[in-house]
């Protein structure tokens, strides 16, 4: 087990953070979901916190908790005061060692469930709710392990077998797959103490196993129309970047802060406030560890189509890959991206957070101040090489949710 320790004794509360190096990219085809479900199972309780204790006794203590699954890891965290250390590690302890003893059929058919409804009520039954995963197939094909949602598909998750949990989680749930980070109100050594109090006598876990590299997503441009009931067309633009933490990473992230963060950002200027045929428009890039994702989204106004807003897309992108962004506006997207960094990191939380995500996907906690500190020697030629490189309009992926009645006039 890796172990991070940051101190900080601005307030007397300690941010316990659990994150395994485990997400949906660690399934397989005909078993997505797998790595979400077995997160809801793990807050069905364990062998000596049964279900309901482990909230009960943080509260008690004054403590929270929560998780989440994602692309690359799973995380588990509590924040607790500084003297109720000990009863997170214990309860995250007792979760790594003995829940294989609770894990039942029962239990198993619950979660399942619950997670069937949350797909639904996420994906089926909201509007535009199927566009993104639609975008991931599209833009990862095939069996590329980013290509379908964490959530997973319904038939898979119907077809998980309690055998199936019980093997993701001996593979994947073990001291040398996770990474353990200490923010807040404690010392160093003594973080460091505790971890080996409490995990040091857990076996390090199977080696894991070898996975063939991601094959690499097909060259050219796909494009698909998604009938769906809505009001307004809306327009998913994505493309395959490199990955999280890389120079061009950095760089395509603040590109894409010049483009859509703010009312003088490019997009939001020729989309929404000047060229007002979009009612709004976000850009966004996923710091994932295989491949990035670097998207743009816009949503017509009431009696547009979705052509001109995917035509100034390409054309607002085409101009800075032309070299059209000036020192001053990097210097804008700049401060907007040191913004949301300095919130991001406000808390000992969200400091955990951090820590444990560089040393699971970067290699290692300093590994994040390097990317913080990659951001200063952004320059706009940076952005127009790395918008030129991969921003293209004969790349990527497109989808294009239309209204369906608009879709059966179209067809007819």
């Amino acid at each position: 087990m890796r172990v991070v320790a940051h101190e900080d004794r601005g307030a007397p509360i300690v941010a316990v953070h659990l994150m395994y190096h485990a997400g949906s990219r660690h399934e397989v085809p005909g078993r997505t979901g797998l790595a979400h479900l077995l997160e809801h199972l793990m807050f069905e309780g364990s062998q000596h916190a049964p279900k309901g204790a482990f909230d009960d006794l943080l509260e008690r203590a004054g403590g929270t908790n929560n998780g989440s699954t994602w692309l690359d890891r799973t995380n588990y965290y509590e924040v607790v005061p500084s003297h109720a250390v000990e009863l997170a590690l214990w309860l995250e302890r007792d979760r790594m060692a003995h829940f294989l003893p609770v894990l039942g059929e029962e239990m198993l058919e619950l979660q399942r469930g619950v997670v069937i409804n949350e797909r639904k009520q996420h994906y089926e039954n909201r509007p535009y709710g199927l566009a993104d995963e639609r975008l991931g197939q599209l833009l990862f094909p095939g069996d590329h392990p980013y290509g379908w949602p964490t959530i997973g598909y319904i038939p898979d998750l119907e077809a998980i077998t309690l055998e199936d949990a019980r093997t993701f989680y001996g593979t994947y749930y073990t001291p040398s797959n996770s990474v353990l980070v200490f923010a807040g109100d404690l010392a160093a050594d003594d973080a460091f103490e505790l971890a080996d109090r409490y995990f040091g006598d857990l076996p390090a876990g199977p080696a894991l196993p070898r996975r063939a590299a991601a094959p690499e997503p097909a060259p050219g441009h796909r494009r698909e129309t998604l009938p769906d009931r809505v009001t307004f067309p809306r327009v998913y633009r994505a493309w395959d970047v490199p990955a999280y933490g890389t120079p061009d990473w950095v760089a395509l992230d603040v590109l894409a802060y010049l483009l859509a963060d703010g009312d003088s950002s490019r997009l939001q200027r020729a989309l929404v406030r000047d060229g007002r045929i979009a009612q709004e428009t976000d850009t966004y890039l996923y710091p994932t560890e295989l491949r990035g994702l670097f998207g743009a989204v816009a949503t017509a106004r009431t009696g547009v189509q979705a052509e001109p807003l995917e035509e100034t897309i390409h054309r607002v992108i085409g101009e800075v890959a032309a070299g059209g962004a000036t020192d001053a506006e990097v210097a804008a997207a700049l401060r907007r991206v040191r913004r949301d960094q300095v919130a991001e990191l406000a808390t000992v939380e969200g400091r955990a957070e951090a820590l444990a995500y560089a040393a699971t996907t970067l290699g290692g906690p300093e590994r994040l101040d390097e990317v913080m500190e990659a951001y200063a020697g952004v320059a706009p030629d940076d952005l127009a090489r790395v918008a030129s490189e991969y921003l293209r309009e004969d790349a990527g992926a497109t989808v294009v949710v239309v209204p369906a009645e608009q879709e059966a006039r179209d067809a007819a």
